[in-house]
């Protein structure tokens, strides 16, 4: 029993002892997610150029620092690998690589990247072409060690010859320090070999007696101090020295070695040895006392070893330990990617913090560390035990700390320990005793708030407690009570938000808040406020405040470090442009070289302060995560630098603690290589053809020169600086020479350089790299750059030139003239191309004056007839003139259709839509046909489903569209045909939308023809029986007609059975307020009335023995007898042939009414109506203008010359009528209402008609406009509510002034008013009513009262004075 409790007890010391062993190796990790082609390492090496090469079981890694180029086996490639599974990678003659498979050997030539089946080389210089090698390089030869066949030497020019040995079987061959060659026998016998001359100089059997001298499978390592480490799977490893004869066993025996499964051996320095071990991890053994400790993988530390299977291991020369594992990769150590030590709550072989959100430190007496943390309460590190210690906050227990949120620290000149926390008040630790201080709204003396941010002792021992929201208290603790000061007190601080605090040089209390800083100036008892505003702080948010040991204050905020000028009283900042890490600086320490450390947002910061004549400068190297950091963010206030010097900062994920003095600086500058080629964005591989020709002939690593084509100008070059320790903060510079002045910096994320569109010529691209601590490889790598010129450019394109030349000046001749020919032709073309243009117009001028022509014709004969029908006697009379009406109106129709589509030709159609119930609008057209369907035998019908609607439509364009379509129809369908009109609306809401349809039982359209019945000119192909008297458009107009109604048309047609036309136009639906009083019978009513109240007139004018005089001037003299002959009843008539024979008529006759054509020879209507409005003798006759023009253009032309009215042929004679009654109606009132005024008054009238309310309302706008000099004829309209022309008809009907006149005249009857009542000069009155010059009032002025303004108030004062 008790034996086996010894040995219970000693396997748990040796478990703690192991445990305790344990080192905290920080490893980088490489990967397949970084570009391994496996996890499985089998072996190692660093060629010369840098390059790292990884032998997996599936491939060989090239890699670079950022990724790995993978080389496989291709069955399909000669020059690829023999096999997949790499045993090991050697130095091979000719800067080669020899590279043993499971399958064969292989040699690697760099500069073309292709491998060699190393056999036939291998029996050239009599060497077996299989069996186990060992390759060393030693005496300016090569050495090729077989298992079974010997040792064998290849000198330099590639000869061989074999070595003889007395031993056996080699087991593994190594170099030793002296460079002589070092064989172990598999028996584990020893030798040394000279190189040169190829003898034993050492033999030793002391491995081979102590093994017994049994044959294995042994491996070798030889330490730079000639030490040999002999070791075999599962035997341990033996220590031999052959110097001393030592003779050492290493197991897990004897407890120096935690595995016996031993893979591999290398030495990191000069006194550990590291022993890579199969589940074991990394045993680490000191030369020194063969001490062990022991590197293993730790789930919880992604830092750690990649794994415990460790089977290569490779010191390469920068000083690099990479490790082999079996299946996670590579892991590798290097001392600077540890440079500062981590304390966490994980960390392993020591008793780590019991809590890792550290947010600031003390020191005691002892060297100890207080530590405060963010929720872990308060630790104790004994630095000498290496043990921490922790208080938290016991609810149950007054002397424990308050909270566990820990935020501020401070250890006074009496060893107290004060602690601020956050809600929790503060704490004062004396000889184990915890005092509490908390704020108490009932003592006024209490701490300010109970969140106690910093703790500061200045050099009068006063104790200042910042707090966040209470302001700043200085703490009496003999009275135990605190002075407060906040920022509703007198002469002090300007924020109760403290968040540092420091004393200058002065003993001034520098107080950092929320809203910029306080100084108090102690010999003054009064604060100064500094902020970002009015002393160029970077930001009014500050975080840390230290005054350095050269006096400077430096303040860090949330927008970079300052530092104060006390010259200028301002602050000079520095941020990332400066070099900093990040603007948002957390706490500001300096160490013993006088260096600031800053902790940040993204990583810590050296900084090395310069002052050259009072300008400070600064440099910094930063540091991050992948240097040892416990993250990249750090709390704030968690900066502290201890007695010894040594510097300490927190965050979330433990602290670091360090001797800056030891951070060490990599001083070897990084080998360089360019490592690929892109053209256009394609990588250019080697003997790769592009474009058609190969730019690399060997690896871009080893080419000096490369040369391009002209179009192959766009290309990149990448690049790598073989550092592999923090390869991120590598820095490159590259510089084309012959097109950049300047070198391009950019760093590891880009590492490339690319240019465009370069010209053809010759450029040297240079390139050089820093490592992570910014030592620069200046010497860098060149590549030559040549771009060929194009073909054009070379002197045989110069040759081709002049020939061309040649060519082109012989050949000139005869293309000139075939030029001239087809100039000529070209003319000719357009000449002819004028013509038919202008033969066109021709044809549209010559339709639209025969529509014109026809127009009065059309007059002549529709208004007697309509006068006719009106005193018919009969009703079969009046049947018979209503038959020719019709097809008077049907002629008039296609007049109308032929103007139309001269509208359409110069795009002047317009809707004119008038209300009305267009259902029986168009039973009225359908049913005009009816004696046609008579005519023809054809039965005709029409069907309306819906009795009403009442809408706005133009009455003219829907007659026309039934109108084709019932001609078209009734054209042709055969007799005994069948034609029918039916009608629906569809309402939703105030909407409608009417469908009309026009079907007939005709010849039909062919289906192939439907899509073009539309067109214009488009005509049919009709049978012989029919006569198509059609011109094509009528269905063009039909359907511009419906798109103007924002309607659309659609045709159903079946050849000799008919077709369908089927229209739906959508409309607005309007009340229908004279549904008892039908159009016609309204415009009856009217004219009735007219005439009336005209009756009336004539009667009092025969009493009086007088009747009207009117004037009919018109170059048709069957027109002119009509007019005369129907007027002669009510007025006496005056005629006149042309417009010149008019005016005189006028001038003679002086009638009371002008009524004329507009086209008539000698002069027309518009010149004539011009000239009487023109003349003061006559601008009061009206004139009533009769013409064959429509459009609207003419109208407002004809009524801008002063027309009152405008009447288009054909028209009713009755409302003519009408309109000339009305015309003399109102001038003989107009007469009677003004008779006794010589012009318009701007005072207000007592009007009681309609047309003095009208002409009241005109001069109330005017007037209220005076002063306004952009007052217009469309203003006026605009303020009236009625269109220009309207107010044109009915101004001049009234008044007989334009409305312009009108407007000019009120403004100098004003003017005339203040000239008169007034003290005003002319200058003032003409701007009072609107004139912006005097000069054009003045004038104006003048030929309204024949004398100038001056005179006439001269005049009118003086007439005031009598």
């Amino acid at each position: 029993m008790f034996p086996r409790l010894c040995l219970i007890i000693l396997f748990f010391a040796s478990s703690k002892i192991s445990f305790a062993r344990q080192l905290n190796y920080r490893f980088n990790t490489i990967g397949i997610g970084q570009g391994l082609s496996s996890n499985q390492m089998n072996c190692i090496y660093k060629d010369k150029m840098g390059f790292m090469w990884f032998g997996t079981m599936n491939g060989l890694n090239r890699y670079d620092g950022y990724s790995c180029k993978v080389f496989h086996h291709n069955m399909a490639d000669s020059l690829s690998l023999t096999d997949d599974y790499i045993i090991a990678i050697s130095p091979a003659p000719g800067d080669k690589l020899f590279i043993q498979t499971r399958n064969g050997n292989n040699f690697y030539d760099p500069r073309t990247e292709t491998f060699t089946n190393a056999s036939s080389w291998l029996y050239q210089r009599g060497m077996p072409t299989f069996g186990a090698l060992f390759i060393a390089e030693a005496g300016g030869a090569y050495w090729f060690a077989h298992a079974d066949s010997g040792l064998y030497r290849v000198d330099r020019q590639g000869s061989s010859r074999k070595i003889k040995l007395r031993h056996g079987k080699i087991a593994d061959m190594r170099t030793d320090a002296g460079g002589r060659l070092v064989l172990l026998y598999d028996n584990g016998g020893i030798e040394k070999m000279d190189p040169v001359t190829a003898r034993i100089t050492y033999r030793s059997a002391a491995v081979r007696e102590l093994l017994g001298g049994k044959s294995g499978s042994l491996s070798m390592f030889n330490d730079a101090q000639d030490g040999i480490w002999v070791y075999a799977a599962g035997a341990g490893v033996t220590y031999f020295n052959p110097l001393t004869g030592t003779l050492r066993q290493l197991s897990k025996k004897n407890s120096i070695l935690n595995n016996d499964l031993v893979r591999t051996i290398s030495q990191y320095n000069d006194s550990l040895i590291w022993i890579g071990t199969d589940h074991g991890g990394i045993n680490i053994i000191n030369k020194k006392d063969f001490s062990s400790t022991f590197i293993t993988h730790r789930d919880d530390d992604k830092s750690s070893l990649g794994e415990n299977a460790v089977y290569c291991l490779y010191k390469d020369d920068v000083g690099i330990m990479w490790a082999g594992t079996f299946k996670t990769g590579i892991s590798y150590y290097a001392e600077s990617l540890a440079r500062f030590r981590h304390f966490h709550r994980k960390q392993p072989g020591a008793n780590g913090p019991g809590y890792d959100d550290v947010n600031c430190f003390a020191e005691d007496k002892k060297g100890n560390l207080w530590i405060g943390t963010n929720g872990g309460g308060l630790m104790y590190y004994d630095r000498q035990a290496n043990r921490f210690t922790s208080y938290r906050h016991q609810q149950d227990n007054d002397n424990s700390i308050s909270t566990d949120v820990v935020v501020s620290l401070y250890l006074d000149r009496q060893d107290k320990l004060w602690i601020g926390y956050f809600y929790g008040g503060m704490d004062c630790y004396e000889n184990g005793k915890f005092t509490h201080y908390r704020h108490n709204d009932a003592d006024p003396h209490s701490l300010a708030d109970n969140s106690v941010w910093e703790i500061y002792e200045d050099s009068q021992h006063n104790l200042w407690v910042g707090t966040l929201g209470g302001g700043l208290d200085r703490f009496d603790p003999e009275r135990k009570v605190f002075y407060h000061n906040k920022v509703n007190m007198p002469n002090s601080i300007h924020s109760d938000f403290i968040s540092a605090l420091a004393e200058d040089r002065g003993g001034n209390l520098w107080i950092g808040t929320a809203y910029g800083i306080d100084l108090f100036d102690k010999a003054k008892g009064a604060f100064i406020h500094f902020l970002s505003s009015t002393h160029k702080l970077s930001n009014d948010n500050v975080n840390a405040m230290l005054r350095d040991s050269r006096g400077l204050m430096w303040i860090g905020t949330r927008e970079g470090l300052c530092v104060f000028d006390e010259q200028t009283q301002t602050f000079k900042a520095f941020k990332v442009a400066d070099g900093l890490p990040d603007n948002t600086i957390f706490s500001i320490v300096e160490d013993k070289e006088h260096c600031l450390w800053i902790c940040t947002a993204n990583g810590l910061s050296q900084i090395s302060v310069q002052n050259h004549q009072n300008n400070i400068t600064v440099t910094c190297r930063n540091f991050d995560e992948a240097d040892g950091l416990q993250g990249n963010v750090f709390n704030d206030n968690a900066g502290f630098r201890t007695a010894a010097g040594e510097l300490a900062f927190g965050g979330a994920n433990g602290f670091n603690l360090f001797n800056p003095a030891t951070i060490g600086r990599n001083n070897t500058p990084p080998a360089i290589v360019f490592t690929g080629l892109q053209v256009f964005n394609k990588a250019v591989g080697i003997n790769q053809k592009t474009g058609n020709r190969i730019i690399l002939k060997e690896a871009i690593a080893t080419t000096k020169q490369i040369v391009l084509r002209y179009n192959q100008n766009d290309f990149s070059v990448d690049f790598a600086a073989l550092s592999y320790i923090n390869t991120g903060k590598n820095k490159y510079a590259y510089r084309l020479e012959g097109f950049n002045k300047d070198w391009l910096f950019s760093d590891a994320t880009t590492r490339r350089a690319t240019y465009t569109n370069l010209d053809p010529g010759t450029y040297v691209l240079h390139v050089k790299a820093a490592n992570e601590d910014g030592v620069w490889n200046n010497e860098g790598i060149r590549l030559q750059i040549t771009i060929l010129p194009p073909f054009w450019k070379t002197p045989l394109a110069y040759l081709c030139y002049i020939v061309f030349a040649v060519v082109v000046l012989f050949i000139a001749r005869r293309l000139t003239i075939r030029r001239a020919h087809a100039r000529f032709a070209l003319a000719q073309e357009r000449l002819e191309a004028q013509r038919l243009h202008d033969l066109d117009l021709m044809k549209i001028k010559f339709f639209t004056n025969v529509s014109h022509e026809f127009r009065t014709p059309l007059s002549l004969i529709l208004t007697p007839l309509e006068k006719f029908i009106k005193n018919a006697r009969s009703d079969e009379e009046r049947a018979q003139l209503e038959l020719i009406h019709r097809n008077g109106r049907r002629v008039l129709n296609l007049v109308n259709q032929l103007m139309d589509f001269r509208k359409m030709e110069v795009n002047e159609l317009k809707l004119n839509p008038v209300p009305d119930d267009i259902i029986r609008f168009i039973e009225e057209v359908s049913y005009s046909f009816s004696d046609l369907a008579e005519k023809k035998n054809i039965r005709f019908s029409y069907n309306s489903i819906s009795q009403r609607l009442y809408t706005p439509f133009d009455h003219d364009k829907i007659e026309r569209i039934l109108f084709n379509l019932l001609s078209n129809a009734f054209k042709f369908t055969p007799e005994n045909g069948q034609v029918s009109v039916e009608v629906d609306a569809s309402i939703k809401g105030a909407e409608a939308v009417l469908e009309i349809k026009v079907q007939d039982t005709g010849i039909g359209i062919p289906e192939d023809k439907l899509d073009r019945i539309f067109e214009r000119f488009f005509q049919s192909e009709i049978p012989g029986t029919l006569v198509n008297q059609g011109s094509g458009i009528g269905l063009a107009i039909t359907r511009e007609f419906i798109k103007m109604h924002n309607g659309l048309i659609k045709v159903e047609s079946e050849v000799d059975k008919g077709s369908c036309f089927t229209i739906l136009i959508p409309f607005r639906i309007m009340e229908d307020t004279q549904s008892a009083i039908t159009p016609a019978a309204a415009a009856e009513r009217i004219v009735e009335k007219d005439r009336n109240i005209f009756s009336t007139a004539v009667a009092e004018d025969k009493a009086a023995g007088t009747k009207p005089v009117i004037l009919i001037v018109e170059d048709n003299e069957d027109f002119r007898f009509y007019l005369k002959d129907n007027l002669k009843e009510f007025f006496e008539i005056a005629e006149a042939a042309d417009g010149k024979n008019g005016w005189q008529k006028t001038l003679a006759v002086h009638p009371d009414l002008v009524v004329s054509d507009v086209s008539m020879p000698v002069m027309d209507g518009i010149e004539l109506c011009h000239k009487i409005k023109a003349d003061q003798r006559t601008r009061h006759i009206p004139v009533i203008l009769l013409t064959a023009l429509v459009s609207e253009e003419n109208q407002l032309k004809a009524l801008e010359t002063g027309a009152t009215d405008y009447l288009v042929k054909p028209f009713n004679f009755e409302i003519m009528l009408s309109r000339i009654r009305n015309i003399l109606t109102q001038q003989k009132a107009l007469k009677k209402t003004f008779a006794r005024q010589v012009d318009i008054k701007t005072h207000p009238l007592k009007i009681e008609s309609v047309d003095d309310k009208f002409i009241h309302q005109v001069i109330t706008v005017v007037e209220k406009n005076l002063s306004n000099a952009d007052f217009s004829v469309e203003d006026l309209s605009r303020e009236m509510c009625m269109s220009r022309v309207s107010v044109y008809k009915k101004l001049f009907a009234l008044t007989g002034k334009t409305p312009g006149e009108f407007i000019r005249s009120t403004r100098l009857q004003r003017a005339a008013e203040l000239l008169e009542k007034t003290k005003m000069t002319v200058a003032e009155v003409a701007y009072e009513v609107g004139y912006n010059n005097p000069k054009y009032f003045t004038r104006y002025f003048k030929e309204m009262f024949h004398m100038l303004p001056s005179v006439f108030a001269a005049e009118k004062r003086k007439e005031a004075s009598l």
